[in-house]
Formats: C-alpha cells, sequence, structure tokens
C-alpha cells in the first residue's frame, strides 16, 4: 500500500528521506573518526573543524542552536576523546578558543571527501545543468530557512 502525500508536501517528504538516508550512512562511518563518537557530537566536532580559527564555546551553542551546558557537554566529551584542543583566544587572553587537533581534522576531511564522492556517484547520471540547478535551489532553501526565526 502506498502512502498518498499531498502535493505541497513532496519537497518535505524527500527531504527528510534523503536527510536521513545521509545520517544513517554517517552514523555507520563514525568509527573512522573515532570509535566512541556519537553523531550528536560529531555535529559539534564537524562545526569546530569548520571555524578556521577556532570558536568559542559560547559561540558554538548559539551557532548549533544548543544551551550552552549541552555545548559543554560536547566538547568535554570531544577533548576526552583527543579530538578537540582549547586554544587561548587572540582577542581575550581570559577566555579559550576550540580547535580540532590536526589528525581529527585530518579523519573529518577524509570522511567528507568520501561523502563527497558518494554523493558524485548518487548524481553520476545528471547533466551538469541538472546537478548546477539542484546546488543552486539547495542554496536558495537554505538561504531562505536561515531567515526565518
Amino acid at each position: 500500500m502506498t502512502r498518498e502525500i499531498p502535493h505541497d508536501l513532496d519537497v518535505d517528504y524527500e527531504l527528510t528521506r534523503f536527510v536521513r538516508r545521509v545520517r544513517l550512512r554517517g552514523m555507520s562511518r563514525l568509527g573512522e573518526i573515532h570509535p566512541q563518537l556519537d553523531y550528536g557530537t560529531f555535529l559539534f566536532l564537524i562545526a569546530i573543524c569548520d571555524a578556521t580559527d577556532g570558536i568559542r564555546g559560547s559561540e558554538l551553542a548559539e551557532q548549533l542552536g544548543v544551551h550552552k551546558s549541552t555545548a559543554s557537554r560536547a566538547v568535554s566529551a570531544l577533548d576526552s576523546l583527543g579530538l578537540v584542543q582549547r586554544v587561548p583566544d587572540p582577542d581575550d587572553g581570559r577566555a579559550q578558543r576550540l580547535v580540532p587537533e590536526p589528525e581529527a581534522l585530518a579523519k573529518v576531511e577524509a570522511y567528507r571527501q568520501k561523502s563527497h564522492g558518494r554523493l558524485s556517484a548518487i548524481l553520476s547520471d545528471w547533466t551538469s545543468e541538472e546537478v548546477t540547478t539542484f546546488a543552486s535551489s539547495l542554496a536558495r532553501l537554505n538561504d531562505a530557512a536561515e531567515q526565518i526565526p
């Protein structure tokens, strides 16, 4: 039996389906970065890796939309696993910035390269115009979503 989905929910349904698939695949590969890394903590690690000059814990919490205590627990877990380090904040000697350990950064980059390779394989029979249109549409969707509180 097929479930009928109203036309206006097709995009939501398909996005949910895709995100679920990506998350499941991603979770199955977290051991490549560290055998004890869980998906929630992985999201914090990605944000830290993406912050080129490091990031304060409070900025991390704000960026991910979580309470500071949640960010603190995640950072403690990442620190315990040896994936991040705390360095002095050059703008405020009392504060610290979080930066990835070099090995963790390399593993995250390798993880991303495999993910990009998988996506390239998925899109291999798409024309370059279709890929460009899809990427532009996703960017537009993300930009619009960021404008809504």
